[in-house]
């Protein structure tokens, strides 16, 4: 009996420790077998925690028959490095991958408390079927660390809806850069296809009611029958701003519909800026002068005429010196603004030096812009026109008698009274 109880005894010793030594060899399989993150960094597994998050997708919400990028973060919240990290995305239906763009990305080492903006981006760019309906779609992705397991996470989603934004008008201009009042230029807009598929029967019409513009030659509205995907049409309209049209910038709205190659219809609206104005006619020229004789100083008025139909804003103008003359005021006036048909004037004093000839030419450089803000600068001979002191005379510029010759005769007035009273004086005290 007490045989069989040791036996027994022994037995029973004997399978408990067979249970004993299962439980580790299985406990080590496992933290050979899974990663840290299983543990959550603790116990037999390294200390590393990897969290993948999606980042963003753009387009926000991606569009059928465009190319969407999505962006993942990978970060190691844990104390230790994780090494040899790989992510493999598994694109279904309605996203793929372009041939030979390879699903899996191979980060590297990501380090302990490597999070947040530290974290390690990666990006996949993935096409989306032009048949692909609207609403939320799952996309997975999986990932390992150093040769182990694979680790699938929770599907992330992506929103797709459809977009007119697959065709855009990416140039709009005019020939010229400014219409002119009354006369015919051309409008032209670039429309791009940003689909990964043609378009087709694209209508452009330009919505000129309340504007001072009219569309010569043919109708508003114009048509493309087909546009290849990431191909560029261009549309044309012959347009004419009316006569008595405001310079300015116009904005010219735009209803823009088109197809997509399943049949699809969108309709957008936007909008081109035109611009309006005729050149500015300015004319410079003397309006009076002081100084007409050779030696002689005074003031000249320079006046500045806007001839034409677009007013002029911030004329600023400047005379130059030349051997001929000097400028004894500030050279430099400010004028101001000139509307349409009138005028405004700018003085200076000048002292004309020894001239030779009947003229001087005042070179007047004049700064400026027209309604639209285009820059003008050029200079303007002004001429000046010189007299003899005869001639002057015979044009009634100048009196006879005045000016230099009765400072003359005062003086010597004055010199004959002194040497009057001083002789006078030296006869009495000699009579004495």
């Amino acid at each position: 009996m007490g045989s069989k109880k040791s036996t027994s005894i022994s037995k029973y010793h004997g399978t408990g420790m067979g249970i004993i030594i299962l439980a580790a060899l299985f406990s080590f399989s496992l933290s050979a077998i899974l990663p840290a993150a299983v543990f959550g960094g603790t116990g037999l597994a390294s200390n590393f925690k990897i969290e993948v998050t999606m980042v963003n997708h753009e387009p926000d919400p991606a569009e059928p028959g465009r190319y969407v990028t999505v962006r993942f973060k990978v970060e190691n919240d844990g104390r230790e490095n994780a090494e040899d990290i790989i992510l493999e995305l598994l694109p279904e239906y309605p996203f793929s991958l372009d041939p030979g763009e390879s699903p899996v990305k191979k980060i590297g080492s990501v380090y302990g408390k490597q999070i947040g903006k530290i974290g390690v981006i990666v990006d996949y760019r993935l096409r989306v079927d032009e048949r692909a309906g609207e609403g939320d779609t799952d996309l997975e992705l999986k990932y390992k660390i150093n040769d182990g397991v694979w680790i699938l996470l929770e599907p992330f989603t992506v929103e797709i809806k459809p977009s007119s934004a697959i065709l855009r008008a990416v140039r709009a201009f005019t020939l010229p850069d400014v219409l002119e009042q009354g006369r015919k230029g051309t409008l032209h807009i670039d429309l791009e296809n940003l689909a990964l598929s043609f378009i087709k029967d694209v209508k452009v019409k330009v919505k000129l009611d309340g504007l001072p513009l009219a569309t010569v030659g043919s109708t508003n509205e114009k048509v493309v029958k087909l546009i290849g995907a990431g191909n560029v049409s261009r549309v044309s309209f012959d347009v004419v701003p009316q006569p008595e049209a405001a310079s300015g910038l116009y904005n010219v709205p735009l209803e823009i519909s088109f197809l997509d190659r399943l049949g699809t219809s969108y309709k957008k609206n936007e909008s081109v800026g035109v611009m309006v104005g005729e050149q500015p006619e300015l004319l410079v020229s003397l309006e009076s002068s002081a100084a007409y004789t050779r030696g002689q100083a005074g003031k000249i008025s320079v006046k500045f005429v806007n001839k034409g139909i677009t007013d002029i804003k911030f004329l600023q103008a400047a005379l130059s010196e030349s051997k001929e003359y000097r400028v004894l005021s500030s050279p430099n006036v400010y004028v101001g603004n000139i509307d349409s048909d009138d005028y405004e004037t700018a003085e200076y004093t000048i002292a004309l030096g020894k001239v030779s000839g009947d003229e001087v030419l005042l070179p007047v450089t004049v700064q400026y812009r027209d309604a639209t803000n285009r820059e003008y600068q050029k200079t303007v001979q002004v001429s000046l026109p010189l007299f003899s002191e005869d001639d002057a005379k015979k044009l009634g510029i100048q009196q006879k008698g005045s000016g230099a010759w009765v400072l003359v005769v005062v003086v010597l007035a004055g010199g004959l009274a002194y040497w009057y009273f001083r002789a006078k004086r030296r006869r009495k005290r000699a009579a004495l």
